[in-house]
């Protein structure tokens, strides 16, 4: 009887190998069959009807895995909403998105997937539960649908609950909000003051450094003074990128803070900025107590060019051994070696 279950059990095996092989010929065929209906629409050549027609032939799984590709690429915001119109017309699509109400996870998370390239402002209530959702795989999958289906309700909810989230979290809703921006500005910008507690404005200042746009950077140049060093720190991060005549000077009084942190990355903002009249003040941090901050001026010096330069020759002959020291690797290091470490 053993014998006998044992041969049953490898003549199945066999058969299921066989027939799994021919499912994905089949569906290699089939999804190699997209190619030219997909490229003439990316072209702005083919309809987007033709595109839904061979979506349809695939199973619903595989046309979502086509589907996800397709929403990763640059395409036209008009090409992109007729393939959504197109695609909520289709059955397997109407089947796909009434698993946001599922008692299972991954169906829920299918549901946004779908969401991601179909969604309307009509889905608005659907993703707000979804940005709500007990599992963390489906609030993260949720929050890449705010560049289809954003407004400020929306956007506000995500912002709000911001600092209560892990950080790698929090980076990856950066990049989900910054996509929906023109509703992120007013709302960050509106929580941009000295009395908001301290933990949240810092998630919040460095929301703002991703957005990295004026009218959300000059509420963040008022905050230099925070008493909080963890505030500070996310200021003279976010600051780098604000081009503004008020900017050289709030930075100058942040290169004399008490916190090393704050210094450094001060150094760091005048140097991505260009500010050429900072060699003299950034020549004194090459004697300051703490290594990273002599690191990074001396980083910004040599991005200043000549003036820089000059100063890290004259750094390296002077009677400071610790100024000497970091001059004298910081000059042996080559434009993209520099480039390279102050990205870092």
């Amino acid at each position: 009887m053993q014998a006998t279950f044992l041969v049953v059990l490898m003549a199945y095996l066999a058969a299921n190998r066989a027939r799994m092989s021919r499912l994905t010929r089949r569906e290699t065929a089939v999804a190699a069959s997209l190619t030219e209906p997909l490229h003439a629409f990316l072209l702005g050549k083919g309809s987007a009807v033709e595109v839904c027609a061979h979506l349809g032939v695939l199973g619903p799984d595989q046309a979502l895995e086509q589907l996800t590709r397709l929403s990763a690429l640059r395409v036209a915001a008009e090409r992109q909403d007729a393939l959504a119109t197109a695609l909520l017309k289709e059955q397997w699509v109407q089947r796909g998105l009434k698993g946001a109400r599922s008692p299972r996870w991954w169906k829920r998370l299918a549901a946004v997937r779908l969401l991601a390239a179909v969604g309307q402002q009509s889905h608005r209530a659907v993703l707000r539960r979804l940005l709500l959702d007990r599992h963390p795989a489906v609030q993260l999958a949720a929050a890449s649908c705010l560049g289809r289906v954003a407004d400020s309700d929306l956007v506000s909810l995500v912002v709000e609950t911001l600092p209560g989230r892990p950080i790698a979290v929090q980076h990856y809703l950066f990049s989900a909000l910054k996509q929906c921006w023109q509703h992120t500005v007013p709302l960050v910008s509106r929580r941009l003051r000295a009395d908001t507690p301290a933990d949240r404005l810092e998630v919040w200042i460095n929301l703002a450094e991703a957005l990295a746009t004026p009218a959300v950077l000059a509420p963040v140049l008022r905050l230099s003074t925070h008493p909080n060093g963890d505030v500070r720190l996310a200021v003279a991060r976010a600051l780098k990128h604000y081009f503004h005549p008020e900017t050289p000077d709030v930075l100058y009084a942040l290169l004399a803070d008490e916190d090393w942190r704050v210094r450094a990355q001060a150094a760091r903002a005048l140097g991505v900025l260009k500010i050429t009249e900072a060699v003299g003040p950034l020549g004194a941090l090459l004697r300051d107590r703490a290594w990273w901050v002599r690191f990074r001026a001396a980083l910004s010096l040599a991005q200043l060019g000549e003036p820089g330069r000059r100063m890290l020759r004259e750094a390296r002959v002077g009677g400071d051994r610790y100024a000497s020291e970091m001059a004298t690797m910081i000059s042996g290091l080559s434009g993209g070696g520099v480039l390279e470490l102050a990205d870092a």
